[in-house]
């Protein structure tokens, strides 16, 4: 898939974009806005950076500036329940729609933090989701200034929270022109849809018509990793899904995002997320409740 800049046009007079989205099959892109976004319904996948989350009704997401995002329908469902229509309230602003310094001061210092936290892509459950949903659903109703104020206390209480998970645990990293993205593109399309199955050098090589050596140069050079790392990172972000979905115990999330023993599983889960996936699973239950 190949992140597309998307230009987002706030309306006439207005600094941030409050909007009713009813659409899931959004091409892969990233904007310099912040995004929050509340899913009112829906059935389908997020793709965030590297990290691969079902969509759950009433999910509370926010985006970091210029990260890779996209959701994408369930298929099958929506072909057994025609009638459904997914909806999601978004809004979109970028940091320094109040000024370059506004959240740099003292006061908002936490909000500042929120919004580089938001680079990795954050989800909140419990009651931060219940409440700040509902503020979003009103947020809807509102122009001018008392949107903007209930965009701050939105912003507030997100960065007073302790209930949120992160889609990706590694910055999403890549800088590259675009003939370049489109070579990048080529091979994470190809990984996203084979990740499952033995992918040899030779064959993402091929993708981008360099040898392996220049294909090892050439990925590392624009994404600040190795394509094995990167490989690595959507394995264990998808194993991480089907553990914190309950649909997989270990053994079979290992087999599922492409591993092939148990054992080297362990380790690059240890070392992508910095416990064991044991370890993980309780971690995630104590936090979600």
């Amino acid at each position: 898939m190949k992140p597309k800049f998307l230009k987002i046009v706030p309306p006439l007079d207005n600094s941030i974009v409050i909007k009713t989205d009813r659409s899931l099959n959004t091409p892969w892109h990233y904007h310099p806005e912040i995004e929050i976004l509340y899913s009112v319904k829906g059935k389908g996948n997020d793709f965030v950076g590297n990290g691969i989350e079902g969509i759950e009704e009433g999910e509370l997401i926010m985006f970091g500036e210029n990260l890779p995002h996209t959701r994408l329908a369930d298929k099958e469902f929506y072909k057994n329940n025609p009638n459904e229509v997914p909806e999601a309230v978004v809004i979109q602003f970028k940091k320094e729609f109040l000024g370059t310094d506004f959240f740099s001061v003292k006061e908002f210092e936490h909000i500042n933090t929120l919004l580089h936290r938001a680079s990795k892509g954050l989800r909140f459950f419990g009651k931060t989701r219940e409440t700040i949903g509902e503020k979003l659903m009103e947020i809807r109703k509102l122009e001018d200034s008392s949107a903007i104020i209930s965009l701050l206390s939105i912003l507030d209480n997100l960065a007073r929270s302790e209930e949120y998970v992160l889609f990706n645990r590694v910055s999403y990293f890549i800088d590259a022109d675009e003939k370049s993205f489109h070579k990048l593109n080529k091979v994470y399309t190809y990984t996203s849809r084979n990740f499952h199955d033995n992918i040899t050098l030779n064959e993402v090589a091929g993708l981008t018509n360099h040898s392996k050596a220049a294909f090892c140069r050439f990925f590392k050079a624009h994404t600040r990793k190795t394509y094995f790392r990167y490989l690595t990172e959507i394995r264990i972000a998808n194993a991480c899904r089907l553990l914190r979905e309950g649909s997989h115990d270990v053994t079979r999330a290992c087999f599922a995002s492409g591993f092939n023993n148990l054992s080297n599983f362990n380790k690059q889960f240890k070392k992508v997320i910095g416990t064991n996936p044991t370890q993980y699973i309780q971690e995630t239950l104590e936090k979600t409740g």
